[in-house]
């Protein structure tokens, strides 16, 4: 009975593809990929459903809307603080360096120093502000991170491991980090 329900709806899903379409676009946007989750969603109910259902066409357009729902509520709770935030994060970068005595620095310091600047001549601003985000400054998690920029975990994670990699491959700053960490374990 299941296969014949399946059937009669991919039928019906075909003749009314257009329409379908249309109807969901009179609410917003056509959101093609949240289009054909419904389908799928539909499809599997239609599979799983002992009586059928009555109206496809309004269960359809119901789940195609309670999908945007969730989309619209996980957009929400992904802010991202725009440039200002992350230039404002800078300035202070440079106000503290300002700040900085060359005499009073350990060669812990200087090296940390050493290394964003590193960072900054060769990753983009908003990949160094990250590793700082992450390394330094809050310890944040990427998770926090990327709910904050809008990317996803894996990206930052990918991101990050690039730079921490060519940090160990620069001839100097990996050295000098290595000689630091054995003299204080010394």
């Amino acid at each position: 009975m299941a296969t014949r329900d399946l059937k009669e709806f991919n039928e019906w899903f075909s003749r009314m593809y257009e329409r379908l379409k249309e109807k969901v676009s009179i609410h917003g946007r056509l959101d093609e990929d949240r289009f054909h989750d419904a389908y799928l969603a539909v499809r599997k109910q239609v599979m799983s459903s002992k009586d059928g259902i009555m109206d496809l066409e309004s269960y359809f357009i119901g789940c195609y809307q309670r999908m945007a729902q969730v989309t619209e509520r996980e957009d929400a709770r992904t802010t991202c603080p725009g440039e200002e935030y992350f230039i404002t994060l800078a300035e202070t970068d440079t106000a503290e360096g300002n700040n900085e005595r060359e005499e009073l620095m350990t060669g812990c310091d200087r090296l940390v120093r050493d290394i964003q600047r590193f960072l900054r001549r060769h990753f983009s601003y908003g990949d160094y502000r990250m590793f700082m985000l992450r390394f330094y400054e809050s310890g944040s998690s990427f998770r926090t991170i990327a709910r904050h920029t809008g990317e996803k975990v894996s990206v930052l994670t990918r991101k990050a491991q690039a730079m921490l990699e060519s940090l160990r491959n620069h001839p100097a700053l990996g050295t000098r980090g290595r000689r630091l960490a054995a003299e204080y374990a010394a």
